[in-house]
């Protein structure tokens, strides 16, 4: 690669540093990253720190000592031989003799106008600017306690969207003036990206002045019914002043996240338990990415039969069963990988153990059962649905009926024209679609009528005992009722006992799912029971 570009690093872009390997393949930090620019701060508008937080490809050109440098930042992670991570950025550098003529600041990082360490929309501090003023401010009081503050507009995107971009601009300013009005002397504003802003601020004078006040005066910068400002913030009370600055808006963002989607909470500090929790989830990040790739993460099935026991089909779910045998909770993981990337990775590889299954029932006993997968909400953001599907089929050679699609209405929440023009041309093509969780959210009706599905899943919340069992009961015969109308099947989850599935025959539900019947099971348990019991439970 040298013999392309004239260097080659490594870099930490959190931390502005090199990185270096030992003899014995560890990674060590180095020299500071602007060292190279001899400068003493982060380069203004770096394009590796670009690169780590956008996890994108960033390019850009440095000038420096009458020379152009052509700066290539590529986001990489590095996987060592005890499968551990580490992200970093591949700098490839390029250095050309071309002249250049230099502003009257000098040379390099040192001489940049200062103008870069503003914002250009709303005349606070950028990224560059913060973080050096918050450096200098540390610097110069010592004994002074400080809190530092990041602010996220909730839903900003829509106000772009509703209204278009000059308004968002707009709204921006106007909260940026508004924030800056709240700063006493030695305090700083900084608008760090899109509609994140960074306050630095005395500890004396935290006392919800920046959010409480602000989220009063807020709504009141946008008239309009189709929209309502809310800005959230998350706290972090500096503890180590010769911390990173970095690190310290990351411990703000941490806490700022654990509230994203909480209309009616406006403040979260961090606090090390925030933290502990977030370390938990990247280790249960990591190790599952891990066990997919070892296979520890199998398909069991849990069977949906008739009143009288017989199976018509089953469940297909993901179990994660460590190599020394021990299985690992779903409630651990699979939370935590639906606010990730990975829960595609993982639900891909349940739909191919799926169809493949599918396949391997196709001319025996079993040729009549079907299985049901279940569709995240990130699947139809992330890849191709249909194409996936369609793919699945065509290479396993199975009937598009016996693959059942479960969706949530949570699919709707996102683009859902798109979502259910495509949901509707999977039913079209001749796959079989179930609304799981049926009556758990607040919208399930509405989706009856817009979408073409085959099943209801009714929740199992319709079976627990209430103060009103009665008018629970006229509930759930109606929602029965209503389907046989639409000329839909029911399944009834969560089945525990012999009392609940007397009541739900009674009202006209013939499917079931539970306990009652069978917990999920490996593969190899269910042919046995099939086989031992001639396809009964």
């Amino acid at each position: 690669m040298l013999g392309i570009y004239d260097l080659v690093r490594l870099v930490d872009a959190n931390e502005c540093r090199e990185l270096t390997f030992t003899p014995d393949g560890n990674i060590i930090p180095a020299d500071s990253c602007y060292s190279v620019w001899d400068a003493d701060q982060r380069c203004a508008n770096c394009s590796s720190y670009k690169a780590f937080k956008s996890q994108t490809r960033v390019e850009k050109e440095e000038y420096f000592e009458n020379k152009k440098y052509h700066i290539l930042s590529n986001p990489i992670e590095l996987i060592h031989e005890d499968g551990s991570r580490t992200e970093c950025v591949m700098e490839c550098i390029t250095v050309s003799n071309e002249s250049v003529v230099m502003g009257q600041g000098g040379n390099g990082v040192k001489g940049m106008d200062s103008r870069s360490l503003l914002d250009s929309l709303t005349g606070l501090y950028s990224w560059d600017g913060f973080y050096e003023k918050a450096r200098d401010t540390f610097q110069n009081s010592q004994d002074s306690e400080w809190v530092l503050i990041i602010y996220n507009i909730v839903q900003f995107k829509l106000i772009n969207d509703l209204f278009g971009i000059p308004k968002g601009d707009e709204v921006l300013m106007k909260v940026a003036k508004l924030l800056k009005s709240k700063l006493s002397d030695g305090e700083i504003c900084g608008r760090l990206r899109g509609d994140q802003f960074a306050v630095l601020i005395h500890k004396d004078n935290f006392d919800g002045r920046f959010v409480i006040s602000a989220s009063r005066e807020l709504p009141g910068l946008l008239q309009s019914s189709q929209y309502h400002l809310h800005i959230q913030a998350g706290v972090y009370y500096v503890s180590d002043k010769t911390a990173p600055i970095s690190s310290m808006c990351d411990r703000a963002n941490i806490a700022l996240s654990t509230i994203r989607g909480e209309t009616n909470i406006h403040v979260a500090i961090f606090n090390e338990s925030i933290m502990d929790k977030m370390l938990h989830e990247q280790y249960v990040i990591n190790e599952c990415e891990r066990a997919i790739q070892a296979g520890e993460f199998m398909m069991y099935l849990q069977p949906q039969v008739r009143e009288d026991g017989h199976i018509v089909g089953a469940e297909a779910l993901a179990r994660w069963v460590r190599s020394n045998g021990e299985v690992v909770p779903p409630m651990e993981f699979i939370d935590i990988l639906e606010r990730s990337d990975l829960i595609v990775k993982l639900d891909t590889y349940i739909w191919k153990m799926a169809a493949k299954k599918l396949a391997e029932w196709k001319d025996t006993d079993k040729s009549e059962l079907y299985i049901s997968v279940n569709i995240s909400p990130k699947d139809f953001f992330y890849i191709d649905v249909y194409e996936f599907f369609e793919g699945l089929v065509k290479g396993y050679d199975i009937d598009k009926s016996k693959l059942k699609l479960e969706i949530t209405e949570t699919i709707m929440m996102r683009d859902a024209l798109k979502q259910l023009a495509l949901v509707n041309k999977l039913h079209n093509e001749g796959f079989e679609i179930e609304i799981d969780d049926f009556g758990k959210g607040y919208s399930s009706l509405s989706l009856l009528k817009d979408i073409n599905a085959d099943t209801l899943k009714i929740d199992k919340e319709f079976l627990k005992e209430t103060d009103n069992d009665k008018k629970s009961e006229n509930i759930l015969g109606s929602v029965i009722d209503m389907s046989d109308r639409l000329s839909m099947k029911v399944i009834t989850e969560g089945v525990e006992t012999k009392n609940q599935l007397d009541r739900l025959v009674k009202l006209g539900c013939h499917t079931f799912q539970g306990f009652y019947f069978a917990k999920p099971m490996p593969v190899e348990d269910f042919d046995v029971i099939w086989k031992d019991n001639n396809g009964s439970l």
